[in-house]
């Protein structure tokens, strides 16, 4: 079984900074022997900071405003739960934004068809992939040597809330046949599968599509993960997201939900103001070899997610596939949702700034342990 012990410690940062280790015990003698323990060397570290200012509103009353610094588990990173002080997401008119696209849109039926292109013999046979509403075909504009696009629908617009489970696990699906060929080429090891939805994520068009190619070059992210992950299954004999996965579901915070195939919590630390949705396959490397029984589960919920975000306002997302590589035990194949939107739309005003683009510090303005909560009720696998 696992205990929590919440420490003080100094580490490399400044004094007074809590952390929560958990632990492992081997072996309970009586209850006043001394407990043999293994430790588990996962740590969620926070330090909280109070900020302090004469506020205008209170005539220039004293006030204190409180932040947190959090580090990633995992590689180490900072960010931050700060800037939370009455922000609400401002709601988006998308009429227009979808009006004025759908005239000129290349991934409607009536122009797919004769403005995508088709991949030579050698690499598709059939030219493009196709099932239910998903089609694949190559990128016009690609991002590697062998880069493709999946149209998911045939209805130009789809509300955030409103993807049917079919029409995910299709598109997801026919990523995983594209793969399939791709990798019988050299210099294929990581499939990287991407969701741009909506103009706040970067997506460049309204018509819902994903992104997805095979590379030797997987990007800094993933790579990131990779090379922590095989460091920390050398050092510990184990694998980081298999203990992860344990301390999160022991500890419950951030815990969302666990199906037959995947487990589902909030990230510790996020690169979304309203947090991350972590989603982890643990008996599996990466996305071609997830069993189709898998991919309707993370689409079941997948569905019930994005149902709850656009319940409170959201209106885009990013969403990413981590694999692993195949045959390796030190990552699990994980994906990542990660909420969108303009601060002010009124002004196009984003949600990156120079703090997230530049320096890579992200922050969230609602905690993840809220978030999960949240989510907990929206999510039934």
């Amino acid at each position: 079984m696992l205990y929590f012990k919440k420490e003080v410690s100094s580490l490399h940062h400044e004094e007074h900074q809590e952390v929560w280790s958990v632990r492992g015990v081997v072996r309970e003698r009586t209850q006043s022997a001394e407990k043999e323990e293994e430790y588990m060397p996962i740590r969620f570290e926070r330090r909280q900071k109070i900020a302090r200012y004469l506020d205008p509103r209170t005539d220039f009353q004293e006030t204190t405003i409180a932040c947190e610094m959090r580090w990633d588990p995992l590689t180490g990173r900072s960010g931050r739960v700060a800037h939370g002080l009455g922000f609400h997401i401002h709601p988006l008119d998308v009429a227009p934004l979808v009006a004025a696209s759908q005239p000129s849109c290349p991934f409607c039926p009536d122009r797919l068809f004769e403005v995508t292109p088709r991949f030579p013999v050698e690499i598709v046979p059939e030219g493009r992939l196709k099932l239910g509403e998903a089609v694949l075909f190559p990128n016009l504009v690609p991002y590697d040597e062998h880069s493709a696009i999946t149209v998911m629908s045939q209805e130009h617009y789809v509300p955030l809330g409103t993807f049917t489970q079919s029409q995910l696990f299709h598109a997801f699906r026919v990523c995983q046949d594209y793969l399939h060929y791709a990798q019988r080429h050299p210099q294929t090891t990581y499939a990287l599968v991407f969701w741009n939805y909506f103009p706040a994520s970067g997506g460049t068009q309204i018509h819902p599509h994903l992104q997805v190619f095979a590379t030797d070059t997987p990007g800094n992210t993933l790579e990131e993960e990779l090379t922590c992950s095989l460091r920390y299954y050398r050092e510990e004999g184990r694998s980081y997201w298999a203990d992860l996965l344990l301390a999160e579901e022991r500890l419950g915070e951030r815990w969302v939900a666990r199906g037959a195939q995947s487990a589902w919590l909030t990230s510790f630390v996020s690169q979304s103001l309203l947090t991350d949705t972590l989603i982890l396959f643990p008996e599996h490397q990466t996305i071609v070899d997830l069993a189709d029984e898998a991919l309707d589960e993370f689409c079941r919920g997948l569905g019930q997610a994005l149902g709850h975000l656009a319940s409170q306002g959201v209106y885009s997302f990013n969403l990413a596939w981590f694999s692993g590589v195949a045959g390796s035990q030190e990552m699990c194949l994980h994906a990542r949702l990660s909420p969108r939107l303009y601060l002010t739309p009124s002004l196009w005003g984003t949600d990156t700034t120079a703090l997230q683009h530049l320096y890579q510090e992200h922050f969230m303005v609602q905690t993840p342990e809220a978030a999960a909560t949240a989510l907990q009720e929206a999510i039934k696998l």
